[in-house]
């Protein structure tokens, strides 16, 4: 079992290093050259610009990962970077975003959910969010993609963790990014999903296990840190202690991703990157997560690997 008691089923600037196993002298981009990389994008709370700095990171050291795997904001810039988008490009998309391009709330909408028995799920329609995603994606399905592609959302219906590789992208991507209470939980078939950071953090066994991960000589994740409040208090505290009750579970359940990887001798390496936070309301600060992030993994591919430690 999953956190928040989903069980599994498939469906078709300052930073950290681990290596999950022996301790190595050579520095990360030694240990990653000529290797097929399998890249694991964590959720996070609008980071889509951390990880796109971080694939900056990236190519600008000559590494260009074979698969991808994310959840949330890391399955969409995963599902970016697997269609092949370059890096100039995928930049310039998520900088120039404003809140209007996704925010379209609808509150009557969702009270006349709840009266047709599908209940409150978010503030925010989607719909336009769903229109950047078809008006920006270089491809349609996952099918097309040039690179394989793992992308996990949380099943509301089933109570499942449900993973895609195939089908059509849009909708996976928005279910993947569909944030419990701002977004409304996304249809797809027969069940309603919300954002797969719910019931994983960062998808590395997910990928390992799966068929577009069998081929993969090493795994390479970029973690970005759940935001919470170290002191719960307030007239919010239900909503505050949840939260950092869920983001606890989530970091145990990747810990316990790795120690299972590590058993199976699988070789992970992952990259923590606490950077300035953004929200709706300062997307701005979107530029300044951007470079950070890309000196993260700058910095991260110049040392050895460390032990995994998320602050």
């Amino acid at each position: 079992m999953t956190p928040l008691g989903f069980a599994t089923r498939r469906v078709a600037p300052r930073e950290t290093l681990v290596y999950v196993g022996a301790m190595a002298s050579p520095t990360l981009h030694q240990l990653l050259e000529g290797k097929r990389i399998g890249l694991v994008l964590s959720a996070g709370y609008f980071g889509f610009y951390g990880h796109a700095g971080f694939l900056k990171g990236l190519a600008s050291a000559g590494l260009q990962p074979a698969a991808y795997a994310g959840t949330s904001a890391g399955g969409m810039v995963a599902a970016l970077g697997a269609a092949g988008m370059p890096i100039p490009e995928m930049e310039e998309l998520l900088l120039k975003q404003t809140r209007e391009n996704f925010w379209d709330p609808d509150p009557l909408g969702a009270v006349r959910d709840v009266r047709k028995g599908h209940g409150f799920t978010g503030l925010l329609k989607g719909r336009r969010f769903r229109t950047l995603l078809e008006d920006n994606l270089p491809v349609r399905t996952f099918e097309e993609l040039p690179h394989p592609l793992l992308l996990v959302a949380a099943n509301l219906t089933q109570g499942t963790h449900d993973v895609f590789t195939s089908g059509e992208l849009a909708p996976a991507i928005h279910a993947t990014c569909a944030y419990p209470g701002l977004f409304r939980s996304v249809p797809i078939g027969q069940s309603h999903y919300w954002d797969g950071g719910l019931v994983d953090k960062a998808p590395a066994l997910a990928l390992s296990e799966n068929a577009i991960g069998k081929d993969l000589d090493v795994l390479l994740v970029h973690y970005l840190p759940s935001k919470t409040r170290k002191v719960v208090g307030g007239p919010l505290v239900y909503a505050q202690g949840l939260a950092t009750a869920s983001s606890a579970l989530r970091h145990d359940h990747f810990r316990l991703q790795l120690s299972l990887l590590e058993t199976r001798k699988v070789p992970v390496y992952v990259v923590t990157s606490n950077l300035p936070p953004v929200t709706p309301t300062t997307l701005e600060r979107g530029f300044g997560a951007m470079d950070q992030a890309r000196l993260s993994a700058e910095r991260a591919l110049a040392r050895p690997p460390q032990k995994f430690e998320a602050s």
